[in-house]
């Protein structure tokens, strides 16, 4: 960055420091379009559904975590 070479104010401020600053917030921007895009095409049902599944197989795991160790220890 040639600005970050040389003692460069922008707005009163270091080029760096404004540039970093511009980055943060340009950065913060994209997030929030690609969050409203992903929103609008579903993506809360569809995480929703992700949560779901994810709950049932753990469930499953465990219930077959505690039948093995049921019939490992001759419970069952």
């Amino acid at each position: 960055m040639p600005f970050a070479q040389q003692p460069v104010l922008w707005l009163g401020l270091p080029a760096v420091l404004v540039w970093s600053a511009l980055m943060v917030l340009l950065s913060v921007a994209a997030l929030q379009v690609v969050e409203m895009l992903y929103l609008r095409a579903g993506g809360r049902e569809a995480d929703l559904q992700e949560a779901e599944r994810f709950a049932t197989q753990q469930i499953e795991q465990i219930r077959a975590a505690r039948i093995a160790a049921e019939d490992s220890e001759g419970v069952r």
